[in-house]
């Protein structure tokens, strides 16, 4: 059985290209978590932008650090 797929707003087909090894990291996170690929990296994309510091309040170098 699948999950219902309930939204609060439509969703938009995106295309982003990502190293094979990051690839394949997201894909056995979401494996392991039994969640989709899909999900981790919408909420990665939304915590990033809920911690940047408003344009009119920084500089580019304020951007939060993304981990080495």
């Amino acid at each position: 059985m699948t999950r219902p797929r309930i939204y609060d707003e439509p969703r938009v087909p995106t295309a982003i290209r990502l190293p094979a090894t990051l690839h394949q990291r997201l894909h056995a996170i979401a494996a392991e978590r039994d969640v989709s690929a899909n999900l981790l990296v919408t909420r990665a994309v939304e915590s990033y932008l809920d911690h940047l510091t408003p344009l009119d309040h920084a500089s580019a170098l304020d951007a939060p650090e993304i981990p080495a």
